[in-house]
């Protein structure tokens, strides 16, 4: 009897470079997504230069890097209404420095000319020379669709994006002003020309996967809260109906500031004291303190972040992980009819430690695993 040949599936992890974005002022850039194939990630790259022209000093830049200021959403669509992802790109790029313990491209110079091939040789974030001179900066985020705090076979694979078959998918970028690039202390306004701006996308597939096989979602989306006095346990509710992996939290200082130029906040570890996660109104989940899960999430995912100048890469940031053991089962149940709300209560700081000339601001990265219906 002859034996019955076996099907193989190549598992080879296959890459494309889809037509890059060219960045525009306050324009959302849309970019339709391959639909014969099952993604892991997307890999978006900034690159470019623009003239920078101002009538004195030296502009103060946004500490939030370049990449977060310019673009400051990532959006991925399924059908039209399916949103796999509502992202901010500082978050993704903290959320690659957890875990993988590796911070992303990040780099920026200023001269006379635009770096050679685009490709500045210094990790910074924007930079600015002096009026008249081009600033040139890189900078790369990675958006993972599989579950990257758990392990493979526990359910880091089981959220890869099939979208074989779908009608659309589509990556969406909202742009802003260059404007926003800059800090407060600004005194004279900054006209930005020349822009060579564009956005590289880079997939990462498993272009075997059977178009039969279905996944979970790990959907990712943001809001933001703002404070302009001290709260004690201010309620925010919280997305329900699927089940919540984590909360990746980002505070941020009012500061003081009265430039009309200045749009930035400063990142601060002050602004937010106690943050309580609860269910139902009166079951708690996790409840700490914002500087401890600061802590505690440096010695988790094993992340030394130093200060330089008072200042650290992690500064604002706190991941409230649901995820025991990384494995995906373990994600906290939060659909009806056993949950009616999940709130997250939270106290902002006294105005001695923190300023509320303008408000403060929290903002809240929800993370759910949708599993297939």
């Amino acid at each position: 009897m002859a034996q019955q040949e076996k099907v193989v599936y190549p598992q080879a992890e296959r890459q494309r470079k889809l037509q890059a974005l060219t960045f525009a002022e306050n324009q959302i850039l849309s970019r339709d997504l391959p639909r014969d194939t099952v993604l892991k990630s997307l890999q978006l790259r900034l690159s470019g230069a623009v003239v920078t022209t101002f009538a004195s000093g030296t502009p103060v830049a946004d500490a939030q890097s370049t990449f977060d200021n310019i673009i400051p959403r990532i959006d991925v669509v399924v059908n039209g209404s399916r949103v796999v992802k509502s992202v901010r790109p500082h978050l993704m790029k903290m959320q690659q420095l957890f875990y993988s313990q590796i911070l992303g491209e990040r780099r920026s110079s200023a001269a006379a000319t635009a770096a050679l091939d685009n490709y500045p040789t210094v990790d910074a974030g924007f930079t600015y020379g002096t009026t008249g001179q081009v600033s040139t900066a890189a900078e790369t985020i990675f958006l993972p669709f599989e579950m990257v705090y758990c392990e493979i076979g526990i359910g880091r694979e089981s959220t890869w994006l099939n979208l074989k078959g779908v009608a659309s998918a589509e990556l969406r970028l909202t742009c802003a002003a260059f404007s926003k690039l800059l800090g407060f202390g600004n005194t004279a306004p900054v006209v930005y020309s020349a822009s060579t701006f564009i956005i590289d996308v880079i997939t990462r597939e498993a272009q075997d996967v059977p178009p039969t096989i279905v996944f979970s979602d790990w959907k990712q989306t943001t809001k933001e809260q703002l404070f302009s006095a001290e709260t004690a346990d201010y309620p925010i509710d919280i997305n329900r109906g699927n089940k919540l992996s984590g909360l990746m939290l980002f505070a941020r200082d009012g500061a003081a500031g009265s430039a009309t130029t200045a749009t930035g906040k400063l990142a601060s570890n002050l602004a937010i004291t106690k943050v309580n996660l609860k269910v139902n109104g009166q079951t708690d989940i996790k409840s700490t303190d914002f500087k401890a899960l600061q802590a505690e999430n440096r010695m988790n995912y094993g992340v030394s972040a130093p200060m330089a100048s008072n200042v650290s890469i992690l500064d604002g940031i706190a991941h409230l992980n649901l995820i025991a053991r990384k494995d995906i089962t373990t994600a906290l149940d939060v659909r009806p009819p056993m949950v009616d709300n999940v709130q997250l209560f939270v106290n902002s700081n006294n105005s001695t430690n923190v300023s509320y000339t303008n408000p403060v601001s929290l903002t809240i990265m929800t993370e759910e695993i949708v599993e297939p219906r």
